[in-house]
């Protein structure tokens, strides 16, 4: 897999309003996401689905938004505050060797890993990173882009994961991805 970060000027395109012709966060989240939950967001970008995470938890919820690029995660602060919703989010920095959630073990409720893994240089510590912040019964749903990841290395991708205690419990359809809903046994 290939271990390039998307530029952060890229965001711009991420968020632009025409994505959601083809990936509408709130009808493909809300099956997945209540209110109060807490939700963990890596590779957030600056918020295509953050902000719709954060309304999705509403009031009592928490979206903790992680990103490698803080020039990403000063415009999910920005685009947040405008909506009135930073009071949902929080806001993390990471580095290239660790997600930096440790204080989040088994507390996290459902995790958003979109086009993200194969960006990573050790897929197997990220995915036992999330793993470990997940309760138990905890909901991962994994997606990545079928023009830049062949299916043979997302189901690599799986074969780790599930190496790590994670079920397939199912193949959502997301256009123009490899996606699987994962759960933490």
């Amino acid at each position: 897999m290939s271990h390039r970060v998307c530029p952060w000027w890229l965001g711009y395109l991420l968020v632009n309003p025409l994505r959601k012709l083809f990936y509408n966060p709130e009808l493909l989240l809300k099956p997945y996401v209540r209110e109060g939950m807490t939700v963990l967001e890596v590779g957030s970008g600056m918020g295509f689905f953050t902000l719709p995470l954060a309304r999705l938890v509403g009031k009592q919820g928490r979206v903790v938004c992680v990103d490698l690029q803080e020039k990403m995660l000063r415009a999910v602060r920005k685009r947040a505050t405008r909506a009135g919703l930073i009071q949902r989010i929080e806001l993390r920095v990471n580095n290239s060797s660790s997600v930096g959630i440790d204080d989040l073990q088994d507390k996290v409720d459902f995790t958003l890993l979109f086009a993200v893994v194969h960006e990573v240089p050790e897929a197997r510590q990220f995915l036992l990173e999330i793993h470990s912040s997940l309760r138990k019964g905890g909901v991962l749903l994994l997606a990545e882009p079928s023009g830049h990841i062949t299916r043979e290395a997302f189901a690599g991708t799986l074969a780790t994961a599930q190496s790590l205690g994670f079920q397939v419990k199912d193949t959502p359809r997301i256009r123009g991805t490899h996606s699987s809903l994962l759960v933490k046994n």
